[in-house]
């Protein structure tokens, strides 16, 4: 909430919109921020809002367009000068990456409210937040530091050796050369679309998947999707595709596969290899969820049985500690990694050094371990509690698996419906879910955190979804 003063409130918004259009922030033909988020930035009813939009509706700086919004479309300067300015909304529409639908844009945008019940965030509470084992490493950290240079483009090498070691426990022996530390999964993936697929290759996608709701792969790129069942990935409808040499490749998580939950069994791994290596077919892992099982420790990566350096292997810090810390790697032939990292260099030359010494001082010092159990334990305890809510609340409504690892309940509903009708009821009720169609799947799903809300709040969230769905049906 805005600091008020003894301007009347809708002159104190009528201010701020002149400010934000005069001074360029608000451009011509850009979309003004809703009723509703004016009103709770401002703390005060929409009536309010409405009144100081209809006075900067009559200077002729906003204009209201049907079902769609309200807009600007003059400012002091247009209304001065015979000159128009740089029509930026016309550019970013042509901008070499696309938007993102806007269900995700709004998902995106409602994840920061502490207002809202977030039943859709793929990161762990507060609560599973380690402060003391940071505020540790970061006074160990310090001691460390001793200049914040750019570097290599690799990473820090100590953390890069400690990654090395890691990686050992499940059975992948890779050198810290042939480890890139990266800021993130999705910047190791994308390094990957540029650095090393060529226009015009085919790429095969699980389907569901969380990368199908983001502009991964440029528009040059054939994407074929493969479903996935109960089971994983359907290697059937795989292998029933013509790959071509150096120019296909699978994208996969095999290891509590999200949004599904699925993991692939150790036979199906080996199966999938083999054939792969027949086909000649590259396999890029994405193995960002593997520490966090409930029970028992998954199969070993797909990396851990390749002895040809088929795969490319991606981990993630984001998922099992914070993803504000913005480090995860990308292992690989070290020919394929001096490739990357020169493509890294032309982007932002490397993760911030800090973060890389904090995660190095966690996985040296045994705290990274430590932590792991108590996330563990601490999660599984949510997991059984939101499927209990589900049990009671959901049965006749839907059918689930209870996944044993990862942060996700995958829902299936009995009946089809109107899933765009449901996830904004939800959202107008402060519960935030993710509806499967983000993901591309084609029935009535939506997907569950059980990693990020309060056992209080899961409950709260899930009788929402229950009196929303009684009302539908």
């Amino acid at each position: 909430m805005m600091c008020m003063n003894k301007t009347p409130r809708y002159l104190q918004i009528v201010h701020w919109m002149r400010e934000k259009i005069a001074q360029g922030e608000w451009v011509i033909g850009s979309k003004i921020p809703t009723q509703r988020e004016i009103a709770e930035k401002f703390g005060v009813n929409r009536s309010t809002v409405i009144t100081a939009i209809e006075i900067v509706k009559s200077e002729g700086f906003l204009e209201g367009k049907t079902g769609s919004g309200i807009y600007v479309i003059q400012n002091q300067w247009s209304l001065e000068s015979e000159i128009p300015p740089p029509d930026w909304n016309d550019l970013t529409k042509w901008s070499l990456q696309p938007s993102s639908v806007h269900a995700v844009q709004l998902i995106n945008d409602l994840e920061t409210r502490k207002d809202i019940i977030q039943l859709s965030k793929g990161e762990l509470g507060p609560n599973l937040f380690p402060h003391s084992e940071i505020t540790e490493a970061m006074m160990k950290a310090s001691i460390q530091i001793q200049d914040f240079g750019y570097g290599d483009g690799l990473g820090d090498l100590g953390l890069r050796k400690e990654i090395s070691m890691h990686l050992q426990k499940n059975g992948i022996k890779m050198k810290p050369e042939s480890i890139l530390v990266v800021s993130g999964a999705l910047q190791a993936l994308k390094l990957i679309t540029i650095g090393i697929l060529k226009r015009g290759s085919t790429v095969f996608l699980e389907s569901p998947s969380y990368l199908h709701s983001i502009h991964l792969f440029p528009a040059e790129m054939s994407i074929k999707r493969i479903p996935v069942d109960e089971n994983g990935l359907r290697m059937e409808d795989l292998f029933q595709h013509t790959f071509t040499k150096n120019a296909s490749a699978l994208f996969i998580n095999p290891t509590f596969h999200n949004p599904t939950t699925t993991t692939l069994s150790l036979e199906q791994r080996k199966t999938l290899l083999d054939k792969c290596r027949h086909y000649q077919l590259p396999i890029i892992e994405d193995d960002i969820f593997r520490d966090l099982w409930l029970e028992d420790p998954p199969p070993p990566p797909l990396k851990a049985l390749d002895k040809n350096g088929q795969i490319l292997y991606i981990g993630s810090f984001s998922k099992t500690i914070a993803p504000g810390l913005r480090i995860g790697w990308l292992a690989g032939p070290e020919e394929v990694i001096k490739r990357l990292r020169d493509v890294r260099m032309q982007t932002d030359y490397g993760s911030s050094y800090l973060s890389q010494l904090l995660i190095k001082e966690l996985l040296a010092s045994g705290m990274y371990e430590n932590h792991l159990k108590k996330v563990r334990k601490i999660l599984r305890e949510k997991r059984d509690y939101l499927v209990e809510l589900l049990e009671l609340h959901l049965g006749e409504f839907a059918s689930w698996s209870k996944p044993s690892g990862g942060l996700f309940i995958w829902v299936i509903f009995k009946q089809k419906m109107n899933l765009q009708k449901l996830f904004k009821q939800c959202v107008n009720r402060n519960v935030l879910i993710n509806p499967g169609f983000i993901y591309h799947d084609h029935q009535s799903s939506i997907r569950l955190s059980y990693s990020y809300a309060s056992f209080e709040e899961m409950e709260k969230g899930v009788l929402v979804i229950k009196e929303i769905l009684m009302n539908v049906l």
